[in-house]
């Protein structure tokens, strides 16, 4: 029995090796999205193979394996070879895989970064409270490198993530919590805890207020989205599908809104809590709360010894789920389960060969086969996807099309990014008609400004101008400062040479603040000021009945 518990711990060390490694690193030229697809496959599939080699050889389940100290490290050196890849990025050595940004690590752009090191943070806090004095030194020095790879990163909650993180940690280590409850200022501490957290978070504000005056645009039209449907809330990702229809309606009600430059496409609402109750309402948001205060109510009352560890871990996640969209990543969801891990009892559970187990162990093997042969399709759909793609980049999109048909009738009909690919290339190809039902499709899971106007540039070439315009409008509205909509809807008019309604528009054109300076735009604006001066009497009419 005691060598067949060194085989489980071993293998359990092995199969966190690899997990996690993958769930960071794992990335694949083969997908059109290089980092997370290929990551979420990875972990997915991974998952489903050891389910279905435990429920087939397993006469035990071992829980709280997690525990081991191995183990720990072994995440430890994930974030650190993370951080170091960061750090690679930024002087130069790595190119990033997103070309706003210097440091993104291993995703997609830094928030993936940053969360994974911040949620990993405290492990590395509780490794220099676990080691001897050199292993000490050395665990304080990297963790220090990891807070200069997050402040690197640009990302702010990343940073306050860390910075809260570490005083709850170490409140916790130092026995000052204890002292507090003895004599009653246990609120007094949560009331410091907050303050510093809404301290470091005003400090944070300021450093890019334009930034996060955006975000609070954002959390303003969620909210309508939650009066809309308070109960039971839009239904699961239904933020990407109808978020940018609410922004525009915020914008048709308030012309003169201080957000106007700040408004962009938005496809997460920088708030996990907010997007549930987007998504799962006033109910959905209850359920999530309560789990979450039971298990730190439960943590805090425990005399776990990792109490700490995964308080300080959580507070993590919490801090950046307020601000940002971690659960985006896989990566932080493995963090998360490691975590949650640590809380369960080191028990052995016995699986028995009654004919009931037997049945489930069966039932069990069969829908994990069927998920994986599932998965393999998708995966396999998704690799053909990329080289498709980028043949029709190339100019090969009609040769392509049957392609992308074959793709959109097997495996990949309900992913809004390929229907959009999909309808964007039907467009390119003169196949108007069929582009719209493609991406009027696309609009049930995603929908924003750039889909609106393929729509409308579709409708335009058809000759339906009116429905053109319409959409042009809409799209205009969705983001205000973008100058593209308003000089479709001036071409439109300046072809049907309908001269009043094409000086208007110019005339909007001329008037609209310019949020970044380029050379589109001050294109626009020249052929806009062109047409007004060749057109000055017609101008003056049309200012002055609008007078």
């Amino acid at each position: 029995m005691l060598m067949d518990n060194n085989i489980h711990v071993n293998g359990c060390e092995s199969f966190m090796l690899y997990i996690i490694f993958g769930g960071v690193f794992f990335t694949s030229e083969k997908f059109v999205n290089v980092t997370n697809t290929p990551e979420f496959y990875f972990i997915l599939s991974f998952l489903l193979v050891a389910i279905i080699i435990v429920a087939i050889s397993r006469k035990y389940i071992k829980l709280g394996t997690l525990k081991n100290r191995t183990i720990h490290w072994e995440i430890f050196v994930v974030c650190i070879l993370q951080a170091c890849y960061g750090l690679c990025q930024h002087i130069g050595w790595f190119p990033s895989n997103y070309s706003n940004f210097v440091i993104t690590g291993s995703f997609d752009n830094p928030t993936g970064f940053a969360a994974v090191l911040a949620i990993g943070f405290p492990i590395g806090l509780f490794l220099v409270t676990k080691t001897k004095i050199v292993e000490r030194y050395l665990v304080s020095a990297i963790l220090v490198v990891i807070a200069i790879a997050v402040f690197l990163s640009g990302s702010r909650t990343g940073m306050l993530a860390i910075i809260v993180s570490s005083v709850v940690f170490l409140l916790l280590k130092s026995n000052i919590m204890s002292k507090l409850q003895q004599y009653g200022y246990y609120k007094l501490l949560a009331i410091l805890i907050i303050a510093c957290f809404i301290a470091g978070t005003s400090i944070l504000y300021h450093q890019k207020k334009d930034s996060a005056d955006g975000r609070f645009l954002i959390w303003k039209v969620s909210t309508e989205m939650i009066k809309d449907r308070p109960i039971w809330g839009h239904g699961y990702e239904a933020f990407q599908a109808k978020y940018m229809d609410y922004q525009t309606e915020y914008f048709k009600n308030n012309p003169d809104s201080e957000f106007e430059l700040l408004a962009d496409n938005v496809k997460h609402p920088f708030n996990e809590f907010i997007k549930i109750a987007v998504e799962f309402g006033v109910t959905g948001l209850l359920i999530t709360l309560i789990v979450i205060g039971f298990i730190l109510w439960k943590t805090i009352k425990s005399g776990n010894k990792y109490k700490s560890l995964v308080l300080s871990g959580m507070t993590a996640f919490l801090v950046f789920a307020c601000f940002s969209y971690p659960l985006q990543y896989v990566a932080v969801w493995l963090l998360l389960a490691f975590y949650l891990s640590i809380l369960l009892p080191s028990k052995e559970i016995k699986i028995r060969n009654t004919p009931i187990f037997v049945a489930t162990r069966i039932a069990f093997v069969v829908v994990f086969i069927f998920a994986l042969f599932h998965i393999s399709r998708r995966v396999d759909a998704e690799i053909k996807w990329k080289p498709i793609a980028m043949n029709s980049l190339k100019g090969n999109t009609e040769k392509m099309l049957p392609e992308y048909k074959k793709l959109y009738l097997t495996a990949l009909k309900r992913n809004p990014f390929f229907l959009y690919n999909y309808g964007a290339e039907l467009n390119v190809a003169g196949r108007f008609d069929r582009s719209i039902e493609i991406l009027t499709e696309c609009k049930k899971w995603f929908n924003d400004y750039d889909l609106q106007i393929l729509l409308a540039d579709n409708y335009s070439k058809k000759g339906e101008t009116e429905k053109a315009i319409q959409i042009y409008r809409h799209a205009s509205n969705m983001v205000p400062c973008r100058f593209l909509p308003t000089y479709q809807i001036f071409e439109i008019y300046r072809k049907l040479n309908q001269k009043d309604c094409a000086i208007r528009c110019a005339n909007e054109i001329m008037c609209k603040k310019v949020k970044i300076q380029s050379v589109a735009v001050a294109s626009i604006k020249s052929e806009a000021k062109r047409y007004i001066n060749e057109n000055k009497e017609t101008f003056i009419n049309t200012t002055s009945i609008d007078n």
